[in-house]
């Protein structure tokens, strides 16, 4: 599948995807931190007659890296939908770290958000924290090509997670974006206590579970027993996670019927 770098004023975003000039309804989905190749590709093409677009952040899946910041980004997809996508009903999907992007979005033609494995806080995400201290370590290496201060930059910007330090990022202000009616899916393993695990727990706590739950816009959707981060992860997509797309973008049509 072709590469497009949007370049805003943000940062870069890398973009897959298809557009119908005469599209009735769109999708706009933004991927997390480091997803395999190809991940979530194949929902381009899942939703016929449907313009669907697949952003990837800085450093991922083949973007350059750049010192962005969250709120920078999202002011850069805000301008990337407003030139590819300005009209038609637009359902914003985010993945993980994605949604730090698509909750920001205040864009007039969302109708409809979905949302999976989101995170409000960062200093409980124990598993991602740990992965985390080992990327730098391991790319400690390549300190003199930029890659590694790339990588602290994203670390502590986005998470607030250094080598020896850290500091939590409260994100709870994009709960008050959810105007609109919201499918959050969610894993089944509680993120806290830390403890040792074969896989890694829901990054959506039960904190903010409460918070999403008493938004009544919000509907919640939990995987099956012991599921965790990455349960509707796989390529190809996960049915779950397909079927409440599905419903989102059959809302999103009828709006223009």
């Amino acid at each position: 599948m072709d590469h497009l770098i949007f370049q805003s004023a943000g940062g870069p975003l890398g973009v897959v995807g298809r557009i119908h000039p005469d599209s009735r309804a769109a999708l706009l989905i933004v991927d997390g931190a480091f997803p395999p190749p190809g991940h979530l590709h194949d929902l381009v093409l899942q939703f016929a007659g449907v313009s669907v677009l697949v952003v990837n952040i800085p450093g991922m899946a083949g973007v350059p890296w750049a010192k962005a910041t969250v709120a920078g980004l999202t002011q850069g997809l805000s301008e990337m939908v407003r030139l590819f996508l300005p009209k038609a009903p637009l359902v914003a999907f985010g993945s993980s770290t994605g949604n730090l992007l698509t909750l920001g979005l205040t864009l007039p033609n969302i109708c409809r958000r979905v949302a999976y494995e989101p995170f409000f806080e960062t200093a409980d995400l124990w598993p991602f924290i740990a992965n985390s201290r080992d990327r730098l370590a391991l790319n400690l290496p390549k300190a003199r090509t930029g890659h590694h201060a790339f990588l602290e930059h994203y670390f502590w910007e986005f998470f607030g997670i250094g080598a020896d330090r850290l500091e939590n990022r409260d994100y709870r202000g994009l709960l008050g974006n959810i105007t609109v009616p919201t499918d959050v899916l969610v894993a089944q393993l509680p993120l806290l206590p830390p403890r040792k695990l074969d896989r890694w727990p829901s990054f959506t706590s039960e904190k903010d579970r409460a918070l999403l739950a008493s938004n009544p816009l919000v509907t919640l959707h939990e995987g099956p027993e012991d599921s965790g981060h990455g349960y509707v992860s796989g390529v190809p997509t996960g049915e779950p996670l397909k079927q409440v797309l599905h419903a989102a973008l059959r809302h999103a049509v009828k709006l223009t019927a």
